[in-house]
């Protein structure tokens, strides 16, 4: 007998339509001792030999962690809706679940204690008790040889978005001095060179920046060594003038690698550097603290800004003094007019000097302490910097010293020429204590707008508010902690379908749990399509461009298409084990798309799958995406781009319009092209082979030691594909789900991010000609350089042949000045998580293996019933046969004849 019982009726026994619906109260619950919480494990790449990768060798990676987080969260803002996937010509006003989500996130490098006092109300609103409950104390999950101050090496990718914002290096530093028309002009005939009162200036918008180094020397040769009036380019780009040097500065406060020391050549190609390294902010090291949560940068607080100035100038209708236009764009007013956003820097500045401003005055001048750990701060607006690096603060400690001399100055001649007292951007007086990001200033001539400015850079994770409970000893708060976040982060709703209309077999049942909405809407634009195989520059600003918008689908991982009881009566279980024979959408965030999962299909032995009540087992299905996740199939949604087992997402992340090279894909590209564990290809920006990477992995769970992969008894693995595939069991996703019921049971999402320089090819941008050397100093694109040089006019091939500057070369990447050696396009991992969610409870598992003994015992009766009956009627059949076959002369069978009576015996008698 087969029969289909659960999940019928309203799409699912899940339904959350009544008030009293368990599933709701589930959802909705703020009982933080009960709610299961998310574990996270995040595993890093840091590159061992940034200085040579740059310098154009392979790039190795080692992977270090995984670092163990623990997620608490909670629905706020909760409200029930009609929904818009229901076909009911009377929607249920509770049709659609709508929520946001607060999170608190609890460091496992520690056993600890944590305490909430979050409580529901019976409208579904949130409210803060008084009295606090203890959770059962968290065991440290971090590995004894792990910390979360461990250095991790890698690109920063918000570098990567503010080179997208202005093309590449070369332009960027040249917006420093110039205005976007006087960078284009750059080459023009007929516009004059700008003079140094214009350079920078919105309204001189026909003049030149400056002149390329070739045209330069070819208009000094061609005027018997009198040079042109214009400004040879590579004068902005001297290593030891006070941009240059400024930039180099801050990229190490910012933990920024050195690529140049002193004895090599400067990059203008004046000689070379005198002393000292230099810096760039491409490839930076930092603490996992820092990268999971957060951090401030001196780099983007000062370049973004300063850079941007041109932009912001032109889109005021009416004027501003610099020093106002400098406070708004410095605490995010102006966030909509550029192109990459700043946020509230200045107040961001003043709370970092909060907690870092100590380390200054310990280190007495570079602040290269640590601010406290969360667990020893209470302030929220402090708990979310605990335990940043606070060397970037030191760009904003110096400006107490700079404005004071300012003031000094100012005190005795207060119209002194080339002194102007500086202003904080925020409104305070900071400057005279801690220090400020300045929206004004001017020291002997020198303009101190953006100075001591802290761009806040934002972690992998979350905002983590969770720190120190001030009512019980060594507590972390949780309750303060998510009220935190729900006060000061953006209350973005998604909403799930959980109340279908009551028939059975409607299609809309088969929707059940999927998400209407997610993170504030019902569909995101994930990918750009240009033709192109790479994520470019000018993608999202390209009128041309294909925009894919994804709808948002699929579930959350915790409801699917239920199979009903399906199994034979008799049976221990109410389910074979085996899901529907469909493709099941689970919806990641990250993606911001779906993604199909399937059944894994059938276990060695015939191991079965299983999930655990409090004393009993049932069969479950495990789920894992497809086999062709992230795989070319649908040529405008970018997916398999540049090479299959990758999902371009960069053009909607970051802080610019312009977004960034990041791509999504499997833990190490499990299910990916081969050629991603090696990347020597350089056909495309006609380079030989090299520049790639090599991935490694710890052998042991347990500490390896020093990464020495050469070693005889070395503990790492170079990573390939057939190591991979190997080990895909344990770095795929999966979802464990009850068949009959449609409950996901338990779930291991995993997903990896990385990153690559972007491209910079002369032939399709032309920004990136101002990169071009003629001396063939770099090593890519010289076919291209070939037929530039092809197209001159016959008297400049000859004259600049004679000059030996004829052979046009480019940098090979966007990092066009400081790394020219480095090949764009190549895919660095950066990092992957694994995120373990427990949907189903204890109680829920509980009901259905109550339910398979139910149905067990109904079964047995049922088959003893029916086999008591077919005894019977087999007996009574062969009663009936005995009869009608056999002869009826048995004495049994015979007739008998009746007693006489007694009048009858007498009468006889007489006679």
């Amino acid at each position: 007998m087969f029969v289909t019982l659960i999940g019928g009726g309203r799409g699912s026994m899940y339904n959350t339509c009544a008030d009293d619906s368990p599933t709701l109260k589930k959802l909705t619950s703020v009982n933080l001792v009960e709610k299961a919480p998310t574990d996270l494990k995040y595993n890093f790449y840091s590159l061992h030999n940034p200085k040579e990768y740059l310098g154009g060798s392979d790039a190795i990676l080692v992977e270090q962690g995984p670092y163990a987080l623990r997620k608490h969260s909670v629905a706020y803002n909760v409200d029930q809706k009609p929904s818009a996937l229901t076909g009911d010509a009377n929607p249920d006003p509770k049709g659609n679940l709508e929520y946001s989500t607060a999170n608190a996130y609890l460091v496992l490098d520690k056993d600890i204690k944590a305490t909430t006092n979050l409580q529901r109300n019976d409208d579904l609103s949130l409210a803060f008790s008084d009295s606090k409950v203890t959770l059962p104390e968290t065991k440290r999950a971090l590995a004894s040889h792990l910390s979360m101050s461990d250095s991790v090496v890698n690109y920063s990718p918000d570098y990567l978005s503010l080179l997208g914002t202005f093309n590449d290096e070369v332009n960027l530093i040249l917006s420093l001095e110039c205005t976007a028309d006087q960078i284009a002009n750059i080459g023009v005939a007929g516009e004059s060179q700008c003079s140094d009162s214009q350079l920078g200036d919105s309204s001189a918008s026909t003049c030149a920046c400056c002149m390329m180094d070739s045209d330069y020397k070819l208009a000094t040769s061609r005027n018997t060594g009198v040079p042109p009036a214009y400004k040879n380019c590579n004068s902005f780009f001297d290593d030891e003038s006070n941009t240059m040097s400024t930039l180099s500065l801050l990229a190490s406060q910012d933990g920024g690698i050195a690529v140049k020391s002193a004895g090599e050549k400067k990059y203008d190609g004046s000689g070379d550097l005198a002393s000292g390294n230099f810096y760039t902010a491409l490839i930076q090291e930092h603490s996992v603290n820092d990268l999971l949560f957060g951090y401030p940068s001196a780099f983007l607080g000062k370049v973004a800004f300063q850079a941007q100035m041109d932009q912001a100038k032109k889109s005021l209708s009416s004027g501003l003094s610099s020093v106002e236009l400098s406070k708004r764009m410095l605490t995010g007013q102006m966030d909509s007019d550029l192109s990459f956003k700043l946020g509230d820097v200045a107040q961001y500045t003043s709370d970092v000097g909060s907690v870092c401003f100590a380390t200054c005055l310990a280190e007495g001048g570079d602040c290269s302490g640590h601010a406290p750990e969360r667990h020893e701060l209470s302030d929220v607006d402090k708990i979310k910097l605990g335990g940043i690096d606070c060397m970037p603060y030191t760009s904003t400690y110096e400006t107490v010293g700079e404005c004071a001399a300012i003031n000094t100055v100012l005190s005795q001649d207060p119209s002194a020429v080339g002194y102007e007292a500086c202003v904080c951007a925020n409104g305070s007086d900071e400057w005279s204590s801690q220090g400020c990001c300045l929206a004004g200033g001017s020291n002997n001539g020198e303009s101190l707008r953006g100075e001591g400015c802290l761009y806040e850079v934002a972690g992998i994770a979350d905002p983590n508010y969770a720190g120190m409970d001030m009512s019980i000893a060594n507590a972390i708060d949780l309750g303060s902690a998510l009220q935190a976040w729900i006060d000061k982060e953006a209350a973005n709703a998604s909403s799930e379908f959980m109340c279908p209309a009551n028939e059975v077999g409607l299609d809309e049942h088969d929707m059940f749990g999927a998400y209407e909405s997610h993170d504030g809407s019902t569909s995101h634009v994930t990918y750009y399509h240009t033709g192109n195989d790479r994520i470019r520059q000018v993608d999202v600003t390209d009128s041309s461009s294909t925009v894919f918008s994804t709808p948002v689908s699929g579930g959350s991982g915790k409801f699917f298409k239920p199979k009903g009881v399906t199994t034979k009566v008799g049976t221990s279980q109410i389910s074979d084990g085996f899901p529907i024979d469909i493709a099941h959408p689970v919806y990641v965030p990250s993606a911001k798309k779906s993604i199909d999962f399937h059944f894994e299909g059938v276990r060695e032995n015939f191991v079965r799958n299983k999930v655990c009540g409090t004393d009993t087992c049932i069969v479950s299905a495990r789920l894992t995406p497809a086999a062709t996740t992230f795989h070319a199939t649908n040529e405008t949604d970018g997916a398999g781009l540049p090479f299959d087992g990758l999902q371009p997402v960069g053009h909607v992340s970051g802080p610019s319009i312009n977004g960034r090279p990041e791509y999504l894909h499997q833990p190490l590209f499990v299910g990916g092209d081969e050629v991603l564990y090696t990347q020597q290809d350089n056909s495309y920006v006609e380079r030989a082979d090299g520049n790639g990477i090599k991935i490694y992995r710890s052998l042991t769970k347990s500490d390896p030691g020093a990464f020495n992969p050469d070693a005889t008894d070395s503990n790492y693995q170079l990573v390939d594909k057939a190591v991979v595939d190997s080990q895909s069991n344990a770095l795929l996703s999966h979802v464990d789900i009850e068949v009959a019921s449609g409950l996901g049971a338990r779930q291991r999402m995993r997903f990896g991010t990385s990153y690559s320089i972007w491209e910079c090819d002369p032939s399709t941008n032309d920004k990136c000609k101002l990169g071009m050397n003629s001396q063939t100093q770099y090593s890519c694109y010289s076919d291209t350089g070939s037929a530039f040089f092809n197209d001159l006019a016959a008297a400049d091939r000859n004259d600049l042949s004679t000059l030996g500057l004829n052979n046009f070369t480019y940098p090979c990447s966007a990092a066009n000045l400081l790394t020219p050696s480095v090949v764009g396009g190549k895919i660095l991992p950066n990092f992957w998580v694994e995120e373990s969610t427990i949907h189903a409870s204890t109680t829920e598992i509980d009901l259905l293996a109550a339910y398979a003994r139910s149905y067990t015992k109904s079964g047995n009766t049922f088959i003893l019933t029916v086999s008591l009956v077919f005894v019977s009627l087999f007996l009574g059949f062969s009663m009936l046969l005995r009869c009608l076959c056999f002869e009826q002369k048995a004495s049994f069978m015979e007739t008998e004849k009746p007693a006489a009576t007694t009048a009858s015996a007498s009468k006889s008698s007489m006679a």
